[in-house]
């Protein structure tokens, strides 16, 4: 054997000693992860005595929106927002997430209900804004919304304890909002999660009129609903989106209530003619949008006369 060159047994004896070392070394992690894991079991019995375990679970979740977490740490329970609610505070949170979405906890003749409002979608609040601001009768418009806001639903998200909702406008507003509302009972509800599994049957309405993929008529679609319905809505025949020359800010010009990037511009508006060879001459200016008169004068003629 030359100098310095371990033998067999020597070898055997090093490399027991590494296996006996990493045994040492996971034992003493997996100790740490037990000891780190039952400090955070404290400290959570503490901060969330009496909270549900999933509403825990959202509350530790980074991914939580502000206003569900000031909520749920407010009120954890449907029984402490009745609480609150018989105390006569103000137990709700509002979130825009995937839809405009308030959810309330309220006393109706002394009885607790939690009662949830779904605003309809920018499109179809558009259309029914332009209906509004077009009719010669808007007091008598305003009572005849909420007949003809089911009728912009599908027909499978129709439901007979849905109520429709025309909100007086807010500090600042001139035209209403629009919400569908459906109100439950309060009593023999705790927690949260009880309430989710008591109003399942409400979630194809909450799809209906979400952000993503929504199936509530919008823009040309409702306005041509409206229109049967006598209320006379109108839309550009380019881009297809409710519009109206009777806006407070711009009277006489035909615009959108759109606040997105093009402005009260049509977007679909063709201004390809202007289009020069220069980059700056090709970007796009805008135009106005098309309303044809002669369909809008006819359509104001027939909702005067019912």
């Amino acid at each position: 054997m030359r100098s310095g060159q371990a033998g067999p047994e020597w070898t055997g004896m090093r490399e027991s000693e590494q296996v006996t070392r990493k045994k040492n070394s996971g034992s003493r992690d997996k100790k740490l992860v037990r000891q780190r894991a039952a400090v955070e079991s404290r400290r959570q019995a503490q901060e969330y005595a009496g909270v549900p375990a999933d509403i825990v679970k959202l509350l530790e979740s980074p991914n939580i929106l502000p206003e569900w977490a000031k909520f749920y740490r407010a009120y954890p329970t449907v029984t402490a927002a009745v609480e609150a609610a018989h105390r006569g505070e103000t137990a709700e949170v509002f979130s825009s997430e995937h839809e405009h979405f308030l959810l309330r906890v309220i006393t109706l003749d002394g009885d607790p209900v939690v009662e949830v409002l779904l605003y309809v979608p920018h499109g179809t609040r558009d259309a029914l804004w332009s209906g509004l601001l077009h009719s010669a009768d808007r007091q008598d418009t305003l009572k005849r919304l909420p007949v003809v806001l089911p009728q912009l639903l599908p027909e499978d998200v129709r439901f007979e304890e849905v109520d429709s909702v025309v909100e007086a406008p807010g500090p600042g507003a001139q035209l209403p909002r629009f919400a569908y509302r459906y109100r439950v009972p309060a009593a023999g509800l705790d927690t949260w999660k009880a309430l989710w599994d008591a109003t399942r049957q409400y979630m194809p309405l909450q799809e209906a009129v979400g952000w993503y993929d929504t199936r509530a008529a919008e823009n040309e679609e409702a306005v041509e609903i409206l229109r049967r319905h006598g209320i006379p809505a109108v839309s550009c025949g380019a881009c297809g989106h409710a519009v109206t020359n009777r806006h407070p800010a711009w009277p006489g010009t035909w615009v959108d209530f759109d606040p997105d990037e093009y402005g009260p511009r049509c977007p679909a508006w063709d201004d390809s003619a202007l289009t020069a060879e220069d980059d700056l001459d090709n970007l796009a200016i805008g135009g106005p949008h098309q309303v044809d008169e002669a369909v809008l004068s006819a359509s104001l003629t027939m909702a005067s006369n019912e």
